[in-house]
């Protein structure tokens, strides 16, 4: 019996790597499905196998193919999914990494660190391709990537389907974040869904998905379920107040394209807000750089000189990026809550989007939760999660009107889904996140809601009832999607993490940095981590192996050095993960620009 690879069938076998790589032998030549970090090639010989003919990649994520560029070449052709392309091309990677961070959801969460130009990606969906004995029939099915496809292959007298990370065992999905194809619609969700769906139509007695357990028994009944969850989760981004009414408040209209809210309220541009004091001048709400000419414009024409301070309720640089600019035009202070604060301080520090273009340094950290004045107003502030965990809110009473500034949360009904989203990239949380803010703002109960994007609506409580069920339902749609007890274990993004995000550096530097890990089990979890930095590039990991406590982290210290023949450029330290023996390749990155 073979010690590596598991026998599924007759000339079927799988070896669990980063991925599952699965070999379909005919006498001693064989075909493997999937890559990974190609320590299998080390075990061909336990099958028998002493030429393979080819390599078949369902698509384009570090943990399927990293091994082909860490120097594991099989030494045969290896063919992938044609839409993933430019996730494999030179000219194509080099351009996703260099605007890497630049705005809001990327196109891929896994994508390659480095260019695979000898492979052909030359499977098209609706096609069939032969393949040495085999022929693959491609599907399309979209999801953890775009271009990601499946294979019925008829083997053996059976019908195998090979469908990537399409659906995992228990009506689940491996990673589901990956479906996140933007910040706040269900895109991702519907291509995948429509995918199984064609999957569906085909004749299948196995499916072979690229994580978790073969599905061997009751298969098309597991794919049934995946796609009854999927659906769920595509209904969970819908709304988070289905069946609200909308209650916009009316504004007035002035001359400089600003709107007045209240006596000595204004809004302005795209999310800002602009309320004046009798005794300290303006404090300016989310201000973004395209709107500061509206604000002269609005200074203007009500006769304002002075801006004392400048804030937002989130870092999105829709709301942030003229902080710095207000500061030093109107020799304003920055006030931040810490939530806020802490991912624009220093702005390479996290992987995260919508980030602005600069670091924004507060003069003045706000209270967590508590109160602060502005001249005659008195406020009070706290966290405020949910579009992002990054966000909080504060409340005040201006021409005795209560009003709660709640930036990208909440929004009525009819504006996208009655939030700015959810995803796992931008942080968001159900019971934690959005319930926690609603909870909130049904304690103040304010009458009057100033949201970003132009929103002014009155408070209604009903609103509110709406928005923690969805978020308990969404909770439970979420847990039931992923494969883990823990469904942030699979869903969160950033549950291994390199800090700082992004580094500069000069050829010859030392570079000191942290990789964290977390564990959202309840249990103890063995950890090892593996550094794969630039080639020539030296790391020392400080400690390798560490046990992690439930609902805890860890955090190792690495150092990383730059050779002095490094060229300027952007380049990617990768990290392997190994939880409770179970290795996750490349499951994050870090970057490093070289001037």
């Amino acid at each position: 019996m073979p010690k590596h690879w598991t026998r599924l069938d007759r000339d079927l076998f799988l070896y669990r790597d980063s991925c599952n790589v699965y070999l379909l032998r005919y006498g001693d030549r064989g075909l493997v499905i999937d890559f990974g970090t190609g320590a299998w090639i080390d075990h061909l010989g336990e099958v028998g196998i002493d030429t393979l003919d080819a390599v078949v990649l369902t698509h384009a994520h570090r943990d399927q193919l990293c091994g082909l560029y860490r120097g594991r070449w099989p030494g045969c052709p290896v063919h992938a999914p044609s839409g993933e392309r430019e996730l494999l091309e030179k000219d194509a990677l080099q351009q996703f990494w260099s605007s890497y961070q630049r705005n809001g959801a990327p196109p891929n969460y896994a994508a390659p660190r480095l260019p695979l130009p000898t492979v052909s990606c030359n499977l098209n969906a609706d096609s069939e391709t032969i393949i040495g004995p085999a022929r693959f029939c491609a599907i399309a099915t979209p999801g953890h990537t775009a271009g990601a496809l499946s294979y019925i292959v008829e083997w053996q007298g059976r019908q195998l389907a090979f469908c990537g990370d399409a659906v995992h065992a228990g009506g689940t999905l491996h990673q589901p974040y990956h479906l996140e194809w933007d910040h706040w619609t269900p895109s991702g969700a519907l291509a995948a869904w429509h995918g199984l769906e064609r999957l569906g139509y085909c004749h299948f007695d196995q499916l072979l998905p690229a994580h978790g357990p073969p599905i061997r028994h009751r298969a098309r009944q597991s794919l049934k379920a995946t796609q009854r969850n999927l659906m769920a989760f595509i209904r969970a981004k819908g709304s988070v107040c289905a069946g609200e009414k909308n209650r916009w408040l009316d504004t007035e209209d002035m001359a400089s394209g600003a709107r007045r809210v209240l006596p000595n309220l204004y809004q302005f541009g795209g999310n800002g807000y602009l309320l004046v004091s009798e005794k300290v001048g303006g404090l300016v709400i989310d201000p973004q750089r395209p709107d500061m000419d509206q604000l002269r414009d609005l200074m203007h024409e009500i006769g304002l000189r002075k801006i004392s301070a400048t804030t937002a309720t989130h870092y999105h640089f829709d709301h942030s990026d003229a902080l710095n600019q207000i500061r030093t035009e109107y020799e304003a202070a920055v006030w931040l809550h810490p939530w806020v604060a802490r991912p624009v301080v220093d702005r390479n520090r996290y992987d995260l989007p919508w980030l602005p273009a600069e670091s924004i340094v507060p003069d003045r950290l706000l209270p967590e939760t508590g109160a602060f004045r502005f001249g005659e107003y008195r406020f009070e502030i706290r966290p405020f999660p949910g579009q992002t965990w990054w966000h909080c809110a504060f409340d005040t009473r201006i021409d005795d009107r209560h009003v709660l500034f709640s930036g990208d949360n909440f929004q009525p009904p009819s504006r996208w889904n009655g939030t700015g989203g959810f995803c796992s990239f931008n942080g968001s949380r159900f019971s934690a996140g959005f319930a926690r803010s609603a909870r909130a703002a049904l304690e103040l109960n304010p009458e009057i809601v100033c949201n970003g994007h132009h929103i002014v609506y009155r408070f209604a409580p009903s609103h509110y009832r709406r928005i923690l069920r969805w978020a308990a339902s969404a909770e439970q749609t979420m847990s039931a999607l992923c494969p883990s007890k823990s469904w942030l274990a699979d869903y969160e993004y950033r549950s291994l993490s390199f800090d700082p995000f992004v580094s500069q550096a000069r050829p010859r530097a030392q570079l000191d940095l942290k990789l964290t890990c977390h564990n959202h089990s309840n249990k103890i979890r063995q950890l090892q981590i593996d550094i794969t930095p630039p080639q020539g590039w030296r790391c020392t990991l400080h400690r390798r192996r560490s046990k992690i406590a439930g609902g805890r982290h860890r955090a190792l210290k690495l150092s990383v050095h730059v050779p002095r023949s490094t060229t300027p450029g952007r380049y990617l330290i990768a990290a392997d993960c190994t939880l409770d023996g179970q290795l996750q390749a490349e499951a994050c990155v870090a970057i490093v620009d070289i001037s």
